[in-house]
């Protein structure tokens, strides 16, 4: 979409270092600090596996579990978003693959292609619950057996005044400029369309914040042995 583009052109004439702004810092480093401690319980597989991130942004989520030894991949739908992934991770000496692309159709990825697909916070931008469910059965597809899908999902119903008032209580939708932009869902809602879309839930957790809490959810595929399951308990 070609908002997104134009704001990741800003953010960089800015010298911003992502979606966030300057929070951006803070939001990764809650999602750095959960997966490590998702490794450190042995409840995500260990590099070097294969990781994908869905909606990779800029590549500093990417950049973060790259220094960590994962071998990266990345897709965004914002051209300047991946260019700039790429500079940054030149300028690291790291390597990553980057790839301009719709999480709702990734064909460009093989069946069983990763061992972790990360939602770098990019499902709650899909509102229509049919392009949900596409990207939720790609995912499947490209996960190994034993591998996992790690949600990061804003989760409502918002807490500040201006996003309340934003806020489309039966839509569970957060509105900007007068159109449906992100989806809060509540998490058992989360965990119960994770489970209709054929993922076993096997973790979640949730950090509260002052505007709206954020879930942390670990899935494995429900056809595969569930490693990932085993090693962790919800």
């Amino acid at each position: 979409m070609p908002q997104y583009d134009r704001r990741y052109r800003e953010l960089k004439a800015a010298g911003l270092p992502g979606w966030a702004g300057a929070a951006h810092t803070r939001g990764l480093a809650r999602l750095t600090a959960a997966l490590d401690r998702l490794g450190s319980e042995g409840a995500i597989p260990a590099a070097p596996a294969d990781l994908l991130e869905l909606g990779c942004g800029n590549g500093l989520g990417a950049l973060a579990m790259a220094q960590r030894g994962y071998r990266v991949h990345g897709i965004d739908l914002s051209p300047t978003a991946i260019a700039w992934a790429e500079e940054r991770f030149a300028a690291a000496g790291l390597a990553g693959a980057f790839r301009i692309g719709d999480v709702r159709e990734m064909s460009a990825f093989a069946d069983q292609s990763f061992d972790i697909v990360l939602d770098g916070s990019c499902l709650h931008c899909l509102i229509d619950d049919d392009d949900r469910a596409r990207c939720l059965t790609e995912v499947r597809r490209m996960l190994r057996p034993a591998g996992a899908f790690i949600v990061s999902h804003m989760c409502g119903p918002p807490k500040s005044a201006d996003a309340k008032a934003r806020f489309d209580v039966q839509t569970c939708r957060l509105i900007e400029d007068g159109a449906p932009a992100r989806a809060l869902k509540p998490l058992a809602a989360l965990a119960a369309e994770l489970t209709a879309a054929g993922y076993t839930v096997c973790r979640t957790w949730l950090a509260e914040n002052p505007w709206w809490d954020h879930a942390t959810l670990v899935c494995s595929s429900s056809w595969h042995a569930s490693a990932i399951c085993s090693s962790t308990a919800p």
